[in-house]
């Protein structure tokens, strides 16, 4: 006869293997994700709730980081605690990390020519995520206003530090003088345990201290060090999925002059490869840093070591805020003041992920004149892109796999 522990053993194994089919099937973003949990975890095994899998998707939705990472992570900490919870997200992430580091390496061995239409076609995808991400901006005066202004500062200034600048004065302006009503609450939180919080900050800031003190003295140490401080600080204030995040990849390894690790076509290429593969978009780290890696002149291991770091700086922080905070939850649903600073938030993440697409099409439009005939397929690669997923009935790597293809004979 089985007792309760051993019922949660077995409970908690067949849970994990649920996860594991998540992650080799869970194409299509964080939208699809839900869907997905809705179905398996909700509909199916009765694991939760649909009223608590909404709510913790909620609380996810307020945090920087990869939602539906973090709903999947909460799920889990809700049904077996932090064990549980943490053998979910190392099996749900280890599909699409262990496919995006194969990437990396076959970049080295495959002509690049080969994926010559995966830009047109990945820029095709931001600019469906913007015009989607659009219908979530409030629409007020000072939600569009903050939008734009994100967009602007982040066009002409393409500094890292833009970012949380920026995210600090939506969430600001919108609570202070934001329409959203809502009713103040005095109560204290209580019960508070500090430690994960902590430790995301003291990470953060050690990783910094180390990269700036070895950077002249050490710089073979330095590199892979200040590519986890930069990578982990993208992880730390994300808001907005994977999409916002490519903005801040765009400009952290792209556009700022004093690093530029990649390339406009390396990262275009990274983030067409990434809509073929299943799970957390957020391993779009895992391939920049394996890259920028490549870039610094390390062979396959340094490379794969730059993956590691990628995957692991991109999702610490995240998962740390769900550890610190999913005890507290129920407590802090009650300042309604969270939800109205997630508007100013959310309108300025719009702004980066329209600055984003506004990057990603200049090359191609600076070039025009260039190579007309290169463009105008570029061009017609875009335009299909944009129909298939406004109008699309079959997955989107399949879009991928075609579009290599067509670079394969073309």
């Amino acid at each position: 006869m089985l007792t309760k522990t051993d019922y949660r053993k077995v409970r908690d194994i067949v849970f994990l293997k649920d996860v594991f089919s998540l992650a080799m099937t869970a194409f299509g973003g964080p939208e699809m994700h839900i869907a997905l949990f809705l179905k398996k975890l909700v509909h199916q095994k009765k694991y939760i709730t649909e009223s608590d899998l909404l709510e913790l998707n909620s609380l996810c939705q307020i945090l920087p980081g990869p939602s539906s990472t973090q709903t999947l992570t909460a799920v889990a900490y809700k049904m077996g605690g932090p064990r549980l919870a943490f053998l979910s997200l190392m099996i749900w992430i280890l599909p699409a990390t262990l496919l995006m580091s194969f990437f990396v390496l076959a970049t080295s061995h495959v002509d690049q020519s080969v994926f010559r239409f995966i830009g047109p076609m990945a820029i095709g995808f931001i600019v469906n995520a913007a015009i989607k991400m659009t219908k979530l901006l409030r629409r007020d005066s000072l939600c569009i206003s903050l939008a734009i202004l994100g967009c602007v500062l982040s066009v002409i200034f393409h500094t890292p530090v833009a970012f949380p600048v920026l995210l600090v004065l939506g969430a600001f302006m919108t609570v202070r003088f934001g329409r959203r009503d809502f009713t103040p609450n005095d109560k204290p939180l209580i019960n508070i345990k500090w430690a994960n919080l902590t430790l995301m900050v003291l990470i953060l800031i050690t990783a910094a201290a180390i990269g700036a003190f070895t950077k002249n003295k050490f710089p073979k140490l330095s590199e892979p060090v200040r590519l986890f401080e930069n990578t982990y600080r993208m992880g730390s204030m994300v808001f907005g999925g994977g999409n916002v995040l490519y903005s801040m990849v765009l400009t952290e390894f792209v556009e700022f002059k004093p690093k530029q690790y990649l390339t406009h076509e390396e990262l275009n290429t990274g983030i067409g490869l990434l809509q073929a593969v299943p799970g957390p978009t957020f391993t779009i780290a895992t391939y920049a840093n394996g890259m920028a890696m490549k870039k610094l002149g390390y062979g396959p291991v340094g490379q794969m070591v730059g993956c590691g770091i990628g995957t692991l700086a991109i999702f610490l922080p995240g998962t740390l805020l769900i550890f610190f905070v999913f005890p507290i939850w129920n407590q802090v649903k009650e300042y309604p003041i969270i939800y109205r600073s997630l508007d100013g938030i959310i309108s300025v993440s719009i702004g980066f992920l329209w600055a984003a697409a506004i990057f990603m099409i200049m090359p191609y439009m600076m070039n025009i004149r260039a190579g007309f005939s290169e463009n105008l397929s570029a061009l017609v690669v875009f335009g299909i892109t944009l129909l298939y997923l406004h109008y699309k009935k079959l997955p989107a790597f399949l879009l991928v796999t075609v579009t290599i293809l067509a670079g394969y004979l073309f």
